[in-house]
């Protein structure tokens, strides 16, 4: 099971989609991304592309980032996010969007107000 490890929402366990579709970032790895970035997070805004979960985007929310902009193309995935986004209590700090990654990536360079600190990439596997 999925948890948020560290921050103001500790502990707190995540919901995640059933099946192989979706395959969550291990907890071994989440956890050496964010001991390498803890002290560039504070303040910080979030780009979570193929969000899955949410868990990248809502682990940073919880060690200090800003906000959060949490995509996935899957309406499946965007359900869950949102109900892990409530669970953490981080509506205020979260955006959800479902999207393709590359239509954002459109966006924010035909002129997306929006500039991110940190970019989180976690594509499926079978993804071209």
């Amino acid at each position: 099971m999925m948890r948020i490890i560290t921050g103001r929402a500790r502990g707190t366990h995540l919901y995640t989609l059933e099946g192989e579709t979706t395959r969550p970032t291990s907890e071994r790895a989440k956890e050496a991304v964010f001991s390498m970035l803890q002290f560039e997070l504070r303040d910080r805004a979030v780009l979570d592309l193929f969000a899955g979960s949410g868990q990248m985007g809502l682990e940073a929310i919880s060690r200090g980032a800003s906000r959060a902009v949490l995509v996935d193309a899957s309406p499946k995935a965007i359900d869950i996010i949102k109900k892990n986004v409530v669970k953490t209590h981080f509506e205020q700090e979260c955006t959800v969007l479902c999207a393709d990654y590359a239509d954002v990536l459109r966006a924010h360079r035909a002129g997306m107000p929006e500039r991110f600190g940190l970019v989180v990439l976690d594509p499926p596997y079978a993804k071209r």
